[in-house]
Parts: C-alpha cells; structure tokens; sequence
C-alpha cells in the first residue's frame, strides 16, 4: 500500500467546471468576488491610492455570445501566472480578509461557453500573460470512458499560455468567456445580470438611500464596521455603477422608511459575530415576492451568502422576514461560506451565531405583531370617529360613544406594549397617523376655496362633511391611493340605479374593510 500513487481523477474537473452551481447566474458572483480581493490588495500595497479606486467592469456582448469581466486591481505576476490559474484548489486566501478562499471557482464559467480564458498585467512588468481553456477539448475528454487521464493532465492538456507586451504602469485582471451556449440567454441578458448584481455584489446603496438614512441614522459605533463590509464599484457595459436598489420607502408595500435600527449579534467567547440593520416602518402588511429587495439578507464582505431569503429560517414564522429590509453582516473570522456559498460552513461560532440570531428575531417577531395591532386599533378609532362626526350634537347614540370609547382603549392598550425602540418609533408612526387624519380631513369639492387655509375643527367638533368612510383607507395607502378609491366608488354610485344603493353601500363597506385589513 505504501507504494499506492493517489489519483484524482478527471472527474472532478467536471465537477468544478459544469457541475458546481444550479444557476448560471453565480459566475458572475464568482469573478467578481476574485476581482474584489485582487482591488483590495491593489489598496493595501499602494498600487491603489485608497479602495474607491478600484473599478470592476462587467461587459456583455450579446452579438459576439462574450462577456468579459475586468479589474484594476493588483494582478499576477508572470512567474505566478500558471501555478495560481491552473493549480486547483490551491488558494493562499484566507477567507477571513479575502472573499475567495478555496481556489476552486475559477472555471465554472467554463461550463457556460466554449472558451474560458485568464488574462492579466502586474505593475512594473512589460508582459501581460493570458492562459485559455479549450472547453470543448475538456468535454471531450470527459466524454471518454477508456480516458483515464487524471484531473492535473486534463488542465495541462487543454491550456495554452501566451505572452504579450505591456505597459509597465498596467495591473488588471480580466476573464473571458468566449462563444457563451445558447443554451444560457439569461448570461447575455444585460438588465437581468444587473439585476442579480444589485442583489448579490460587494456594492453601495443609492445616493438617497445612503444619504438620507444610512448617514443620518448610523450609531457612532456601526461607522467602522459599515466601513469595514466595504463596497467597490461595479458597471455593467459601462453604464452608470449599479448600487443596492434600497430607497426612501418599500417599495411592495409603499410604507416610508421612518428609520434604520442597527444591532449586534455577540457572544461572551466568540466576541462579535455579526451585526446588522433593519428598516423601520409602519410594517402595515408583508411585503410581496415582487419586491426584489424583501428580507433581511446575510452577508459576509459585502457579497450575499446563499438565496435572498436564507434567513427565513432563523425567524419563529417563515413569513415573518417577509416584512423587512435588512442586512446582516457577518465579521467573525470563523463565519465563512461553503464552498458553494449557499450557506454557513457549519463551524462552532455559525451554530452559535444562528443560535443567537434566531433569539433576536424574536424581538422582529414581536415588532411586527406590534405593527400590526397599532394599524387595527388606529383603524378603528378612525372608524369610530367618522361615525361619530356622522350624528349631530342633538343625537343621543351611546353605541357610537361605546365604539368610540373601545377603539380608544384598545389603542391605548396597544401603545402600551412598545417597550423597544423599535415598537415606540412603530408606535410614533401610527398616532402621527391618525393625527394626521383627524387633523387634516379632506375638504369636499366646492365647500371652500383652495387657497383659504382655516384651523382644523377638533375632534368632537368635526362637520359630517369633513370625515368620510374612506379615511380609514389612510392607514395602509396614501392619499392618491384613496383619492383612487374614492373616485371608483362614486362612479359606481353614480352610474347606478338610485334603488340599489344600500347594496352599493354593502359592498363599499366590504371593500374598504378589506383593504384596511
């Protein structure tokens, strides 16, 4: 046995080049993941003067069925070219300061095109080196049954190294794939690749977003460690960097952003694992699937681990993460990918980390319960108020006072149980709202001139006139929104025969409880 010779056989190349990920998509995750390490060690030897310099272009031709994807980041030197792109798994990277960390992910784009190609400058040398990998000799090759070469001959004999001339000052890093199969239209499709990239690149928020909440809102204490997951700039075809597409409001829902509500996930021997931020809104229902940016996402460098919703499974109910925006960063040395990135490797520090993050979202859980009783108690204090504003003073209705008085009670009750800072700004947010509609209901057509400003009656004073049964609708839509609603109805009401109007007010009250719900 000990004159046995290991062999790693040619199977695996077939693995890493055509087997190693269900969506094609991830090679561009994958590239640029590499180039994001190569600017960072360009910034952190002064071939950059800081890391905003860097620049990652993604190219898509899709006449020419060829994408290409480049840094400037510090690039491979000539006497490195064939031992760091040809030796297979075989990294120096770390995965703590480095995205990358197994040496493994370079030639899944060969799975996608005909040739896959490595091409690269280092400053102060006058070559550039370009390795290429025939795809089609390698399918070939694996083809073969009665081929036994193993996997190290099978990249010797389907690579070729050429050298050209170059300028000293040049350090880049660029990858090609070459004849993409059609097979794969979704690689070509700009507006899709941009998209995905929004979602799982190392990139910075809007301009609105980053201004208007990330750096107003930021604790003291979260400045490093934002600065820390850092971010690079990205474009696509040259067009305009692309950033994470959060804005000043959600978009699945149209509730506004009130604020962020950043935390730490920590343990008493693992120190710091993670930490992270989420939106506070008035959470006035789950956001859809057609949100692109619902759920709380986990990230480690600023490049997204696994799906979208990975994190689903840490909250009490599957559904709850569906109400959030948020980011969770992962900082511990010792909280990296798998290989596939689809999750955590199962280390002590992950299972501690998930076993805390779990605990916390139970605080989530809470918040959007909160949420949800602060919008039906507001509701129906609205309700009771329009029905109030409904009777004269002459009127004597003590089942109008009596749902006055509950819908009072029960907001009050709700209030009550905001004990975070989060449930109080959830609660701030709800009885701004309701302040808002008793104090400014809408004036009727006709009743006064628009630009006469008065003082808004109070409550118990409100003209009939001034309240209507569809300013209940304010606490989940705006006021175009309503204004919408109310309009469709009084179509309905005035194309209608006057002898159905008590079914139109049946269904109008339907309607509008179920909208409000």
């Amino acid at each position: 046995m000990k004159e046995h010779k290991t062999v790693v056989g040619k199977k695996l190349i077939e693995i890493l080049m055509f087997s190693m990920y269900p969506d094609a998509k991830i090679i561009y995750r994958e590239y640029i993941q590499n180039a994001r390490d190569a600017i960072k060690d360009a910034a952190d030897t002064d071939i950059l003067n800081q890391l905003k310099d860097g620049h990652i272009v993604v190219n898509i031709d899709n006449y020419n069925r060829k994408i290409t994807i480049t840094d400037n980041g510090i690039g491979v030197p000539v006497e490195k070219v064939e031992p760091v792109l040809l030796n297979i798994a075989d990294s120096t990277k770390d995965g703590i300061n480095s995205a990358g960390q197994f040496g493994i992910g370079r030639l899944v784009g060969g799975g996608y095109c005909k040739k896959l190609s490595f091409k690269t400058s280092f400053q102060g040398e006058k070559y550039a080196s370009e390795i290429t990998f025939d795809v089609e000799a390698a399918r070939a090759i694996l083809d073969d049954d009665a081929d036994r070469r193993s996997a190290a001959e099978v990249i010797d004999a389907i690579t070729e190294i050429e050298l050209y001339n170059e300028e000293e000052d040049k350090h880049y890093f660029m990858v090609t794939l070459d004849e993409v199969r059609p097979e794969y239209p979704e690689l070509l499709n700009q507006e899709a690749i941009s998209d995905y990239l929004r979602d799982v690149a190392p990139i910075d928020y809007q301009f609105v977003f980053k201004n208007n909440l990330v750096q107003t809102k930021i604790p003291t204490d979260y400045i490093e460690l934002q600065k820390q997951a850092g971010h690079f700039k990205v474009t696509v075809n040259e067009e305009t960097d692309i950033r994470k597409r959060y804005g000043l409001k959600i978009d699945g829902t149209q509730d506004a952003i009130d604020d962020l509500a950043y935390f730490k996930i920590a343990d008493d021997n693992y120190g710091l694992l993670a930490w992270g931020w989420y939106a506070v809104t008035a959470f006035s229902g789950a956001i859809p699937a057609t949100d692109k940016n619902r759920g709380i996402r986990l990230r480690k460098h600023n490049i997204l681990i696994g799906s979208p919703d990975l994190l689903n499974q840490f909250f009490k109910e599957a559904r709850g993460n569906n109400y959030f925006y948020g980011e969770v960063h992962a900082v511990h040395p010792k909280l990296k990918p798998e290989s596939s990135r689809s999750g955590l490797a199962p280390t002590p520090e992950a299972i501690k980390f998930q076993e805390l993050l779990k605990d916390y979202f139970l605080n989530l859980y809470n918040l959007y319960y909160l949420a949800n009783s602060m919008k039906t108690a507001t509701r129906d204090v609205v309700a009771a108020e329009t029905e109030k504003a409904q009777i004269t003073e002459q009127e004597d209705v003590p089942e109008v006072t009596r749902k006055w008085e509950t819908a009072n009670k029960k907001l009050e009750k709700a209030t009550n149980k905001a004990q975070t800072e989060a449930e109080q700004k959830v609660a701030e947010i709800y009885k701004k709202k309701l302040e808002d509609i008793i104090k400014n209901p809408p004036i009727p057509t006709g009743t006064q001139p628009s630009n006469v400003t008065t003082t808004a009656p109070s409550v118990s004073t409100t003209p009939k006139q001034l309240l209507d049964k569809f300013d209940v609708l304010k606490i989940k839509y705006s006021e175009q929104e309503v204004a919408i609603v109310r309009r469709a109805f009084k179509l309905l009401r005035d194309n209608c025969p006057s002898a159905q109007t008590k079914l139109i007010d049946e269904l109008t009250g339907k309607v509008i409880k179920d909208l409000s719900k």
